[in-house]
């Protein structure tokens, strides 16, 4: 906890902005494959379109020069073209309506366009299409004699290439939401542009003006033919109608004064009623063969039986009160019996009487449904025989009536041919003449210019694009986040001879060399030692317990593994730990010239003899608590194995005296020792240099250092123009002058 606080304490002063990656170690393979699949497929779209705008800002050269040989070509071409010019002519169509003056087809001015209309219209630009018509246009203006047309000298007998000459430049379309057709051609010769188009338009209002005479003439042939047959028709179907009414005596016969059809629909409407009275009077009858009086009560309300059978209730009141009251033999009683009994035989009485009543009332209805029933029977029979002879008479009428129409509709139907084909009314007719244009179509080298510069930048773009696909470096920071899954632990800035920032001047040693591997130390203000700063601030917040072993890699030579770790190992150094640094480069080893040390002793010796590290270690004066242990005098062949195989031990001895050690090693896709090695690190960084590394090759590295389970804790981006707006992102709080200044040291 206390080495957190210090670690916090001693950069509260630096307005650093840092990035605290995501703890790694103890994931698998399989988890980053994962993240990096969400990773990729969570990109912001703004992230895309700031990578296509870097490719345009480092590719700008290619996609201007890509776009100006563009403009040149079809510049070029458009002024060596020879001017065309284009006339244009409209005719109007509408289509044929069924209702009209005299009752023909007229014009169809709705402006509601349908599929029929567009239909028809597309059938008319056809015809306008046709070889056929072309071949008129030629042989009317005898464009085969033109030179201009023909673009030689005279030519005849050649109608094919002339026709397909005609069509080559003729454009006809219809105007959207009208009825106007548009005639468009072209030629090197305004006059005759518009003499073409003229001419079509002539020539084809001429052929439909023929077409529908000719129509309308074998009409009126055909019709006048059917109208002589139609007539010997009538007249025979008129005289057979007639001669049968003369015989079977019908005449003036029709449905109004056919009497016996009226007589038996009275006689059928009678039958109903009487059937329905039948019914009714058959229904009291059985009731009243039941003999139970009540029922027969019921079918007379308001009769004496219902009077009788009240009173008669009354007077059993009455006795049953009495006998009650007064004994069996009292008067009253006697006399309350007699008036009983003579009730009883009233309803009695009143009960035979309606029974009576009633049979004879159905008796009555029953007969006279039989009779109207009989005569029911004689009256269809004299129908039937009235129909029979009526039959043939209407069969007879309606033929004379149907040819009689017919012949009246086709007689009115050749007069109508006969009037609309002596009249030259079309439904074609040109609306806008064609005249003579007086300024070119093409070339339009206004616009051609345009056009060609917008698709020469869009090419040029798409063909930087392409160029950058093929050799697809990673050049900035939001390129190798998108690549990989690690989290980017920071940026460095490039420190050259040639930078433009300037900031390389004090970092020249005597001999006039750079070493940017002593930034830290020679320039502790400058923005290159403060973003080294916010490594080791992300190295260390990234782990529960402050790694002990850093072991920092490259994919390939030269990417700058050796600058980052000697400048991590001075701001280490700077916090007051005791920090070692080993270069275990055996092949090209470079700390011990970087930190201007002498290599006489070192891991070599360590690895051959038995010797303490005190003997070979080398302190730097300038950085008090940091340690150097170069690679001394070595033998390549052994010493490279000696080293693999012992690290572990090595490793937990230098643990015991150092609270870091910082390890550069050798490029991963180069050698292997790298890779061995790291299964013993803490904390594993893999530097990549902006520009130089591919990103397959990137990806190459993490996969080797997953497979073996190495403990990555991120990457940092070496190498970053001061000056690029990623950059000025990464550490935003700077502005840009003050960006110089502080690359430049305090």
């Amino acid at each position: 906890m206390s080495r957190n606080f210090e670690l916090l304490n001693q950069g509260s002063h630096q307005s650093v902005t840092v990035q605290t990656p995501t703890r790694i170690a103890s994931r698998s393979k399989s988890d980053l494959s994962n993240d990096y699949a969400q990773w990729v497929g969570n990109l912001p779209e703004e992230m895309f379109l700031a990578g296509l705008w870097r490719i345009i800002q480092h590719r700008w050269r290619t996609i201007v020069t890509f776009a100006l040989l563009v403009v040149l070509i079809v510049v070029t071409a458009s002024l060596l073209m020879k001017a065309q010019y284009e006339a244009v002519g409209k005719v109007v169509f509408h289509r044929e309506n069924d209702s009209g003056v005299l009752g023909f087809k007229g014009m169809d001015t709705s402006l509601v366009e349908d599929p029929e209309d567009r239909a028809a219209i597309d059938t008319q630009i056809g015809i306008l299409e046709t070889d056929a018509l072309a071949m008129q246009v030629i042989n009317d203006l005898h464009l085969d004699k033109n030179p201009k047309f023909t673009g030689r000298a005279e030519q005849s007998g050649n109608e094919e290439r002339l026709v397909k000459l005609i069509h080559k430049n003729l454009k006809i379309s219809k105007l959207k939401g009208t009825r106007l057709i548009e005639i468009r051609f072209r030629s090197t010769d305004p006059r005759l542009a518009a003499d073409v188009v003229n001419q079509l338009s002539n020539s084809y209002v001429d052929q439909y003006y023929k077409s529908e005479f000719q129509a309308s003439t074998q009409i009126s042939e055909f019709l006048a033919g059917q109208l002589k047959e139609l007539q010997g028709k009538v007249e025979q179907s008129r005289q057979k109608l007639i001669d049968y009414q003369k015989e079977n005596g019908m005449f003036g016969l029709d449905d109004k004064q056919n009497i016996v059809t009226a007589k038996l629909d009275d006689l059928n409407r009678g039958l109903t009623a009487a059937e329905a009275d039948r019914v009714q009077k058959e229904v009291n009858y059985r009731l009243a063969r039941s003999g139970r009086p009540e029922l027969i009560a019921k079918l007379e309300p308001g009769n004496l039986v219902t009077k009788l059978r009240a009173q008669l209730a009354d007077l059993e009141n009455q006795m049953a009160q009495a006998s009650v009251q007064l004994g069996p033999a009292h008067v009253k009683i006697i006399e309350l019996s007699k008036q009983i009994a003579q009730v009883r035989q009233s309803v009695d009485a009143e009960v035979r009487r309606i029974d009576e009543q009633i049979t004879y009332d159905y008796k009555s209805a029953l007969e006279r449904e039989r009779m109207l029933r009989a005569a029911l029977e004689v009256q269809k029979q004299a129908a039937d025989k009235l129909n029979a002879n009526a039959i043939q008479s209407d069969i007879l009428r309606h033929e004379f009536e149907t040819n009689r129409k017919l012949y009246e509709d086709l007689l009115q139907k050749q007069k109508e041919v006969s009037i609309s084909s002596s009249l030259k009314s079309s439904n074609i007719w040109i609306v806008d003449p064609a005249r003579p244009p007086r300024l070119p179509t093409e070339p339009n080298i206004l616009r051609n210019f345009a056009l060609s510069l917008l698709f020469g930048m869009f090419g040029g773009v798409l063909l930087a694009f392409g160029l950058t696909k093929v050799n697809e470096k990673i050049i900035t920071l939001e390129q190798a986040e998108i690549a990989s899954p690690l989290p980017s632990l920071g940026v460095v800035p490039l420190l050259g001879a040639k930078n433009r920032n300037g900031a390389s001047a004090q970092l020249k040693d005597a001999n006039g060399s750079v070493k940017p591997e002593l930034v830290s130390s020679l320039q502790p203000m400058s923005l290159a030692a403060e973003s080294y700063k916010a490594i080791v601030t992300a190295i260390l917040l990234s782990h529960r317990a402050h790694p002990a072993v850093i072991l920092v890699t490259s994919s390939l030579p030269g990417e700058g593994k050796t600058t980052v770790s000697t400048n991590l190992a001075i701001a280490l150094a700077r916090l007051r730990r005791r920090v070692l640094l080993v270069d275990t480069d055996l092949r090209r080893p470079s700390v011990h010239r970087a930190m201007r040390l002498s290599a006489i002793t070192g891991l070599g010796t360590l690895l051959r003899k038995p010797a303490a590290l005190d003997e070979v270690l080398a302190s730097c004066p300038d950085v008090p608590n940091l340690f150097v242990l170069p690679a001394g005098p070595i033998n390549v062949s052994e010493d490279t194995e000696l080293l693999v195989s012992s690290f572990k031990d090595l490793v937990d001895r230098w643990r015991i005296q150092f609270d870091h050690i910082i390890i550069d090693t050798p490029p991963i896709l180069a050698m292997t020792d790298a890779v061995r090695m790291s299964v013993e690190a803490d904390s594993v960084i893999l530097v990549i240099r902006a520009g130089q590394v591919a990103k397959k090759e990137f990806l190459r590295a993490q996969d080797l250092l997953l497979k073996v389970n190495a403990r990555l804790t991120g990457f940092v981006l070496n190498g970053e123009d001061l000056n690029s707006p990623q950059f000025r992102n990464y550490y935003g709080y700077y502005g840009k002058g003050q960006s110089k200044c502080l690359g430049e040291g305090a």
